[in-house]
């Protein structure tokens, strides 16, 4: 029997309403953008016949506006919001007509990114004719530093992870005259722009619901990919808006389970991350916006490992779908769903699934499994991964970062906590604690 982390059920959000919302000016708004078309929505019929659901449709959001992937529809969106807020012009105002007054007045863009919002914002700004200030973790990989320079935008390195660039960002944008902070991530006193992001992307909900229709199907369950929570915050108040509401499954990265630590605890927890390739998903902190609703609205809260990752990545590919690794978080997650008992409370064989593959391809490190319970094979997982000591190898040893990331994510999978040493770079060290569940001493 596998230990995983367990999938997080709420059978009482089965149950639960929400006042459907319209967004003046939006549906305008994002078809004046350059390159503005509905995404796809592509019919994947043997996963749905390996799963015994009726039928299953993956929005592919590879090229949204020309960028791969979703963001740029809430960032967008908010980035309008935002400008003509603060210049106190009309929402519906011309994209021209905003690019004029934001260049007059002195507007600039900052942000805070694990990729692909910072190179949405970036291309916001762009359009614009604006400059943009893109703040990055110091883990983010040289080409996606590239990527987000190539609109425009001047890139900050930050020495600590995605809350410590969000934190920088917002300083920087305090102390800067007539700059914006444009975040997805909602905290105490910086809401606005969060919750205008999630009403950007009500244009993808909309697409998905009129092309159902036009294949003569109403949806019955949606799976999203969840970082800080703003997609799946906008999926939540969509599908709990119908007048026959949509189960709804988020799936979270192993290595950082902000959203399914905080339905386990009942309130807001911050989590500390480690290494994955769902670069977009590896936030440690739910929006603060995006919290009660999700708490109340979420059927379900899966956890994916990179490895599950990668394989729905490959099985996208053979689909003709362009998916990166958080696009292919929800294929794993509904797989996961599905190998659960309780998963039949959500999934049966009428049920009309829509996935959502929020990031085109990239390239990343291709991860091992971490599924393995047995020591034998745990041994041997091992042993693969180089870990030579540098100061002993003949050649120059790579160190144990790469073992200790593997370590890290065999942890992270089973809901262990654990901690990386490191007084030498390069040489660290993972110590797991495995906490029990009596009252007598330890």
């Amino acid at each position: 029997m596998s230990s995983r982390r367990p999938v997080y059920f709420n059978p009482a959000a089965a149950c639960e309403r929400i006042s459907p919302a319209l967004t003046d000016g939006l549906d305008q708004f994002h078809r004046s953008l350059p390159n503005y078309a509905p995404t796809p929505l592509v019919p994947l019929p043997d996963l749905a016949a390996e799963l015994g659901v009726r039928t299953i449709l993956v929005k592919d959001e590879s090229n949204r506006f020309g960028l791969p992937s979703f963001k740029a529809l809430g960032s967008s969106w908010g980035c309008f919001r935002a400008i003509t807020r603060h210049l106190g012009l009309p929402s519906t105002l011309g994209l021209e007509d905003l690019s004029v007054q934001a260049k007059q007045s002195g507007i600039s863009l900052t942000a805070a990114t694990k990729g692909n919002h910072g190179r949405a914002v970036a291309f916001m700004a762009r359009s614009l004719g604006i400059t943009a200030r893109i703040f990055v973790p110091q883990s983010m990989d040289e080409s996606t530093r590239s990527l987000i320079a190539g609109e425009g935008a001047q890139v900050v390195v930050v020495a600590g992870d995605y809350d410590q660039a969000v934190q920088e960002a917002s300083d920087a944008a305090q102390e800067t005259a007539g700059a914006l902070l444009i975040q997805d991530t909602a905290f105490e006193g910086y809401e606005d722009v969060p919750a205008w992001i999630v009403e950007g992307y009500s244009t993808m909900m909309a697409e998905i619901d009129a092309q159902l229709a036009q294949l003569g199907l109403l949806g019955s369950v949606m799976v999203t990919p969840a970082g800080v929570g703003s997609l799946a915050h906008a999926v939540a108040k969509h599908c709990k808006a119908q007048e026959s509401p949509l189960s709804v499954v988020v799936g979270e990265a192993d290595s950082a389970p902000c959203l399914h630590s905080s339905l386990n605890a009942g309130r807001p927890v911050t989590v500390r991350t480690s290494s994955t390739i769902m670069d977009g998903m590896n936030c440690g902190t739910v929006s603060t916006t995006a919290w009660p609703d999700l708490q109340r609205l979420v059927d379900a809260c899966v956890t994916v490992s990179s490895y599950e990752s990668h394989c729905a990545v490959q099985y996208l590919t053979t689909n003709s779908v362009p998916a990166g690794p958080c696009g292919g978080a929800s294929v794993a997650a509904l797989r996961r769903l599905a190998a659960t008992k309780q998963g039949s409370s959500i999934l049966s064989k009428d049920s009309v699934v829509v996935l959502l593959s929020t990031e085109g391809t990239r390239e990343y490190p291709v991860p091992q499994d971490v599924a393995m319970e047995n020591a034998v094979e745990l041994t041997q997982a091992l042993t693969r991964i180089n870990s030579s000591n540098p100061t002993l190898s003949v050649a120059d040893g790579v160190g144990e970062s790469q073992i200790a990331d593997y370590l890290a994510a065999w942890f992270a999978h089973r809901d262990i906590d654990c901690h990386r040493i490191e007084p030498v770079a390069g040489r660290p060290s993972i110590v797991g604690v495995l906490r029990g569940k009596g009252g007598g001493n330890r």
